[in-house]
């Protein structure tokens, strides 16, 4: 494989993927060091000779395909890992670095779908079935001015303390929480 190929595999990674070791004690942060099969990879790029820097990208590039097979390393595309953070929006969960995406740490505030169910339990509050797949409970006793109906926008949006404010098109929100 010559050096220009070897290139474009790296460069491959870098755009397409990162790098997410999955079976350490602890979840890696940005601080700690990169899996070894990346390390590898990257140092290829400092080899000087021709020929020594395709033998090591060969090497590397056969390291990470094992670690990948093994399970050790996960390369996983930027979009899967916000498709999981929207999906997961509204839990409260043990920070967990590979769905920050690549030690970014930029939280997700709002997500925008629309209602497909609104029910109201008597003393209960209403209970909100989004199109997303998430269900969402009323915690206040704010009481509505409208019927929800399917089809109608609605933004959730973190809130002070680990709370959500959830809001049908453009009435009031109310505080709601993630069933």
């Amino acid at each position: 494989m010559n050096i220009v190929l070897k290139n474009n595999i790296f460069a491959a990674c870098a755009v397409f993927g990162i790098f997410l070791p999955i079976n350490q004690a602890r979840a890696q942060t940005p601080t700690e060091p990169r899996p070894a099969a990346v390390v590898r990879l990257y140092e290829c790029q400092s080899v000087v000779e021709s020929d020594a820097r395709a033998r090591c990208y060969d090497q590397a590039v056969e390291s990470l395909k094992v670690a990948e097979r093994e399970g050790t390393v996960v390369i996983v595309e930027r979009e899967r890992i916000l498709e999981a953070r929207r999906a997961l929006f509204g839990f409260t969960l043990p920070a967990f670095p590979a769905l920050m995406g690549g030690g970014a740490t930029e939280q997700m505030d709002e997500i925008e779908t629309t209602l497909n169910r609104a029910s109201y339990v008597n003393g209960g509050g209403w209970t909100f079935q989004l199109a997303d797949g998430s269900t969402w409970r009323q915690v206040d006793n704010f009481p509505l001015q409208f019927r929800p109906a399917e089809g109608m926008p609605v933004r959730v949006r973190r809130a002070s303390m680990g709370s959500f404010f959830l809001k049908v098109a453009n009435n009031p929100a109310v505080r709601a929480k993630r069933q």
